[in-house]
């Protein structure tokens, strides 16, 4: 338990609405993509507007067949509500670190660009 909220911080810190400028890899080394990699790659590009940081809850669930089944989104931003359902509901995920039918919880950072 402690891992996945340990996870789960070092994706809220990673999480921006900056975009990083980096390469990003072939299709063949997505299976061994870190679980923050993927997500991030999700949520890259949103082009919202936010004057104010703010950290989203987002709790998700992954099916048998590795698709993003999302339960709820807690944010006050109704933008930032919609972006995040838009690119992650039903999202087929990559890699061999998802466990099938266990529910996530991901703070996910949203900040203002200044």
């Amino acid at each position: 338990m402690k891992t996945f909220k340990l996870l789960f911080v070092a994706l809220a810190l990673v999480f921006s609405s900056t975009v990083f400028a980096a390469e990003l890899p072939s299709e063949e080394d997505r299976s061994n993509s870190p679980i923050s990699y993927e997500i991030e790659k999700m949520l890259a590009d949103s082009n919202l507007i936010i004057e104010n940081d703010f950290v989203v809850t987002v709790v998700f669930k992954v099916n048998s067949e590795m698709r993003i089944e999302l339960k709820s989104i807690d944010s006050p931003n109704e933008a930032v509500n919609a972006f995040l359902e838009k690119r992650l509901k039903n999202r087929k995920l990559h890699g061999d670190d998802w466990l099938a039918e266990k529910l996530y919880e991901l703070p996910v950072r949203v900040r203002a660009l200044r």
